[in-house]
């Protein structure tokens, strides 16, 4: 296996943030386990989506690292879309609520 692909395969299991912390050890940052069961934060997966955009913006990708990244990429986005459909869901029931509440 080339050195490339391993680098990307040990970026995906940090994730740090460029100053040698990884998610785990920011405030409600997740990792492994934790982004699979869902509690990756809307602000994390947009950075996480923004750092594998400019991985796969090299030239030299790995077909294999190309794959999990767009997989990953893809749940991401489904959970992003998710998270401001229920934000958007929850603001309609307040502002719905204050106005009943005014009259």
């Amino acid at each position: 296996m080339n050195d490339h692909a391993d680098n990307h395969a040990d970026d995906r299991s940090a994730r740090t943030d460029g100053a040698g912390t990884t998610a785990a050890d920011q405030p409600g940052g997740t990792t492994g386990a934790n982004q699979a069961e869902g509690t990756t934060g809307y602000a994390q997966a947009v950075a996480e989506l923004e750092a594998i955009l400019g991985r796969l913006e090299h030239d030299d990708v790995d077909v294999d690292v190309l794959a999990a990244e767009v997989g990953r990429a893809a749940e991401l986005i489904a959970m992003c879309r998710d998270r401001i459909h229920h934000a958007r869901t929850e603001v309609e029931r307040v502002v719905s609520q204050l106005a009943e509440e005014q009259e």
